[in-house]
C-alpha cells in the first residue's frame, strides 16, 4: 500500500531520476528527490507534522538509508492528488489569482528571479505550487519534475544546507504573516525536520560537501 495515500489536504492551504544505487554509503544521491524536499515543510505540514511522518516510515518497516529513500520519494514526490484539482484550483484563483498554466508558471519564474532576503520561502513555494499545478491538470510530471530541478541549483548556491535554508525560509514565512495560524506547526518543522539521523534531509544533504 503507498502510504501517500495518506497526505492531507489541509496543506494546500498552509501555502502559499534517479534512486540511490541501494548502497548505504554517503555516495547516495537522488537529484529528483532533493529538489522536491525544497518545499517539503508543505508536504510535511500536510502529512502532520515530523513525528507522524516518521511513524509512516517505521510502520512501513523502512529503516536503511535506501528504504528510506524509497519511503520519502513515495511521499514527498507528488503529493497532491489529481483528484484535488477543484479544492486546488479554487486556492489558485482566490489566493493568488492564478487561473490556468500560463498564469502559473509566470508566478513560477517570478518567486524564482525575485531579489532579497528569504530565497527559501520562494523556493520552497515553487516547488508546493508546481506539484499543486499537476493534480491541478496544467502541469505534466515532467514540466514538475523539469520546473524543480532548475530551482535545485539556485537553492545550493544560497545555502549550504538544509538548517540555513529552513531558518531562512522560517524568516520569510513570519516576515510573510507573523500572524499565520499554522506559524507553530511550521516553526517546529522548520526547526526539527532536518534533525535525526533517519531524516531524509541528513541522508541526503543539501550539498554534498557539508550537511
Amino acid at each position: 500500500m503507498k502510504i501517500k495515500q495518506l497526505f492531507i489536504v489541509i496543506c494546500i492551504i498552509a501555502t502559499f531520476n534517479s534512486c540511490g544505487s541501494g548502497s548505504d554509503s554517503n555516495s547516495i544521491k537522488d537529484e529528483q528527490l532533493s529538489s522536491f524536499m525544497l518545499g517539503g515543510i508543505y508536504f510535511f505540514n500536510g502529512y502532520g507534522g515530523e513525528s507522524n511522518v516518521k511513524k509512516m516510515m517505521s510502520e512501513a518497516g523502512y529503516t536503511t538509508k535506501s528504504e528510506l529513500i524509497h519511503g520519502y520519494k513515495e511521499i514527498l514526490e507528488f503529493p497532491f492528488d489529481k483528484a484535488q484539482a477543484s479544492g486546488i484550483k479554487s486556492i489558485f484563483s482566490s489566493m493568488w489569482d492564478i487561473t490556468d498554466k500560463a498564469s502559473l508558471l509566470a508566478s513560477i519564474e517570478d518567486l524564482k528571479s525575485r531579489d532579497g532576503d528569504f530565497k527559501s520561502w520562494n523556493y520552497a513555494r515553487i516547488i508546493n505550487n508546481a506539484c499543486m499545478g499537476y493534480a491541478a491538470g496544467w502541469l505534466s510530471k515532467q514540466e514538475v519534475i523539469d520546473i524543480n530541478a532548475s530551482v535545485l541549483p539556485l537553492a545550493r548556491k544560497n545555502y549550504k544546507n538544509w538548517d540555513d535554508y529552513y531558518s531562512d525560509f522560517e524568516k520569510g514565512r513570519e516576515d510573510w504573516n507573523e500572524n499565520d495560524p499554522q506559524a507553530a506547526s511550521f516553526k517546529k518543522l522548520a526547526k526539527n525536520m532536518t534533525k535525526g539521523e533517519d531524516s531524509i534531509y541528513n541522508i541526503l544533504p543539501l550539498n554534498t560537501s557539508t550537511k
